[in-house]
């Protein structure tokens, strides 16, 4: 392999491969290398948001709904719906397949699989990036790895679940409706709800999941996830796969006093993930269009954008209360089911909120705990150095 590029990219995981194929579709002439850990692609997660009537996509959704759910655990559930909004799912196969296909359609691109890439340093003009096979060079880098250990850390709280595929040779589900916090209660490790994706009457995606002060291991989501299967009368079911992971809820913000030319960065590791949701899906495929659109015209390529502050400091402050007030968890969320509009609360969730709906999420919410957070906010640490 040459080890001279137009542009390397640094992980071929969701911003990695979306960017990549951005670019494919935009008729980029540079060489472009991807470097990535893994050594194969598999069916290991998915990704769930809100879409507009129309909104494109690069890849086709599993399944829409129109309807979702919230729940206290032996509560009724409230129902919601937004005019405009449908909820889907996508799953990591089909975007890989996709996006790889593109890749791999043209010569100029080169996907790297079992490659680790370690220290960036500058040269003049170039970048020099060291793999653990090969020591490349590029006029661009986009660095789109997690978050190290260190800030991984110190996180506000982490969102860890645990989740099977299921099926059943008879109906099991309705699938006319997402559950999409449900069974929600508060425990000793913290704050845990149920999140069912039925994907037809015979087959869905169930998940346990904790919001959490520290990242939980497989036996505490495993155990979470069993209990949830056997109080609905599910753990017979076949399980078609398996998925888990912990995600960091309102990483620390990174200053960077001397970014380095010609490098940025993208993905979990600088904040593509909602603080206060963990969705990222939208997101990325938002940036990526953005740093695609950038390189096509010949310019420098951009790194994911820092959050608005109006938006990252609600985040913060609604993380911050459910760090102090657990088990008030199931109340705050049951609020703005009932007291904010389904549409102002997706508008809110997907990014595209307004200053009204903001306002809505406020007023729904009781004062005390949020004040609270809010005092904590301002006067806590302040943004990792």
């Amino acid at each position: 392999m040459d080890d001279r590029f137009d542009l390397v990219i640094i992980g071929g995981g969701l911003a990695g491969l979306s960017l990549a194929a951005g670019l494919v579709r935009g008729g980029y002439e540079g060489r472009v290398v991807i470097i990535e850990p893994r050594k194969e692609y598999v069916d290991d997660r998915s990704w769930s948001f809100w879409t507009a009537a129309g909104e494109a996509m690069p890849v086709a959704a599993v399944r829409r709904w129109d309807r979702w759910q919230f729940s206290r655990q032996g509560g009724e559930p409230v129902t919601c719906s937004a005019e405009g909004f449908r909820y889907a799912y996508v799953r990591s196969l089909d975007f890989y397949r996709a996006a790889l296909k593109l890749i791999t359609s043209r010569s100029n691109f080169t996907l790297v699989l079992g490659d680790k890439a370690g220290a960036i340093t500058r040269n003049g003009d170039h970048s020099s990036v060291a793999t653990s096979t090969a020591a490349l060079s590029a006029r661009f880098v986009v660095d789109t790895r997690p978050a190290t250990v260190d800030k991984f850390s110190r996180s506000i709280m982490f969102q860890s679940f645990a989740g099977r595929e299921l099926t059943f040779d008879e109906p099991r589900f309705d699938d006319s409706r997402i559950e999409l916090m449900t069974d929600m209660r508060s425990d000793a490790l913290g704050f845990v709800f149920s999140y069912v994706l039925p994907l037809s009457p015979t087959h869905a995606l169930v998940e346990a999941t904790r919001f959490s002060t520290h990242p939980l291991g497989r036996t505490q989501l495993s155990a979470d996830l069993d209990q949830l299967l056997f109080s609905r009368g599910w753990s017979q079911a076949t399980v078609l796969r398996t998925e888990g992971a912990v995600l960091p809820m309102g990483l620390p913000v990174a200053k960077v006093s001397k970014p380095t030319p010609g490098v940025v960065h993208a993905g979990q590791g600088a904040g593509a993930l909602r603080a206060a949701s963990g969705f990222g899906f939208l997101r990325i495929q938002a940036w990526a269009d953005r740093c695609a659109r950038a390189l096509l015209q010949g310019r420098p390529p951009l790194g994911h954008p820092a959050e608005p502050m109006v938006r990252g400091l609600m985040d913060q402050v609604f993380l911050r209360a459910l760090t102090n007030n657990p088990e008030r968890s199931a109340e705050f969320f049951l609020r703005l089911a009932t007291s904010v509009s389904g549409a102002a609360f997706v508008r809110f969730m997907s990014d595209r909120g307004g200053l009204l709906d903001y306002t809505s999420i406020v007023k729904a919410l009781p004062p005390g705990p949020f004040l609270q957070a809010l005092r904590g906010q301002l006067h806590g640490p302040g943004p990792l150095a």
